[in-house]
């Protein structure tokens, strides 16, 4: 089994996702101190010995799982996959395209040809129904355990052997973001795989962060992703992955 941990930063976010999961082992806690999600990320899952499953306040089951299949599967693949140090769930948007079907916001994350970090899905912002780049519909094309380069930290196992291996996470890296990628390549540098799930979540993306974000905020960004450039690229984890395991 594995504990969840869950951060946010507003509370009326969460009431839902915790009456939801009360069947669950989780650790809930406010990021009072604005440190980030990466950084409450850390500080919970050094409260619990187990593996640990990672959510947003803004992630909740489908609206027909009513029985958390979504966990059940996700553990059930970690037994199975034993050499899978991190699995992680399809995340979908709330939201569908003219003929009902979901758009998705993570289905894995790949490198582009810039040294970028990018996401298999994703280009969607739910506040105004904007595309930033061509949508990718759900259309059942990742329902397969697939070899990925890096997820997102968010609906995703991660084995308490990686965390007790890798560690913290880079103190180079500043406020949040990119330091999930780099997790990632610390995490397929000594010897462990990264799957992607069929299993599924709702992912708003970024809800609670986006409505902290600073100009400053958003420049440690923008250094993070040079950061991350810099310590990886040209190095045999910094590229993009996508195979099907058997």
């Amino acid at each position: 089994m594995a504990t969840i941990i869950c951060p946010y930063v507003f509370p009326e976010e969460i009431a839902g996702l915790k009456d939801s999961l009360w069947e669950l082992d989780t650790i809930f806690e406010q990021d009072t101190s604005k440190i980030g999600s990466d950084m409450m990320y850390q500080k919970l899952w050094k409260q619990t010995d187990d593996d640990i499953i990672i959510l947003h306040a803004d992630m909740h089951p489908l609206p027909e799982d009513t029985t958390h299949m979504w966990y059940k599967e996700l553990v059930n693949y970690a037994e199975k996959y034993p050499e899978a140090g991190m699995l992680g769930c399809k995340l979908l948007y709330p939201a569908k395209n003219e003929e009902g079907k979901f758009i998705i916001q993570h289905a894995g994350g790949k490198i582009n040809e810039d040294g970028t970090a990018d996401h298999f899905g994703s280009g969607f912002r739910m506040e105004d129904k904007k595309f930033w780049k061509a949508p990718e519909v759900d259309n059942g094309q990742y329902d397969k355990i697939r070899e990925v380069a890096w997820c997102t930290f968010g609906g995703l196992y991660i084995r308490r052997k990686v965390l007790d291996e890798i560690g913290d996470f880079d103190v180079s890296f500043e406020y949040t973001y990119e330091r999930d990628v780099d997790y990632c390549m610390e995490t397929r540098k000594a010897g462990w795989k990264i799957y992607m799930t069929p299993s599924t979540l709702i992912h708003w993306e970024s809800k609670d962060n986006k409505r902290v974000m600073t100009q400053n905020l958003y420049d440690a960004q923008a250094r993070n992703k040079e950061r991350l450039k810099e310590k990886w690229q040209g190095t045999e984890w910094f590229k993009t992955v996508d195979t099907e395991v058997a």
